[in-house]
């Protein structure tokens, strides 16, 4: 799966148990937009591979952006709960305070292995 990056939303690339998400996340209908990420996921449960990693390197996120990142952790973690091997890398930019505790808070939701990475 790959959706391109514009503008308002963040590229998906989601190849073998990889999900990558970058850019900025302010898309007008983060519904929409999140959709075929949370399709994506529901369908790769169904078949995973033997481990999954997910690499989040946002600029920006947007209140409805967070929700369905929130989703996709939730869903996420269940998987891991399961008994999955799961690893989270949340890369934020080294002057960006606000990513690096929205990484805090969206680990702290979660038990996966979350590691936040200074860039």
């Amino acid at each position: 799966m790959h959706i391109e990056g514009t503008k308002s939303s963040p590229s998906i690339d989601v190849e073998g148990g990889v999900f990558k998400i970058k850019g900025r996340s302010i898309p007008e209908d983060a519904y929409e937009f999140y959709s075929p990420l949370l399709r994506e996921l529901a369908q790769y449960i169904e078949n995973p591979q033997p481990k999954t990693e997910v690499q989040f390197h946002l600029e920006y996120i947007n209140s409805g952006s967070k929700k369905y990142i929130t989703n996709f952790l939730a869903k996420m973690n269940e998987f891991y709960q399961k008994g999955k091997e799961v690893i989270i890398y949340w890369h934020y930019d080294y002057d960006d305070e606000s990513m690096q505790e929205l990484g805090n808070d969206l680990r702290s939701m979660i038990q996966i292995p979350f590691h936040i990475v200074e860039v």
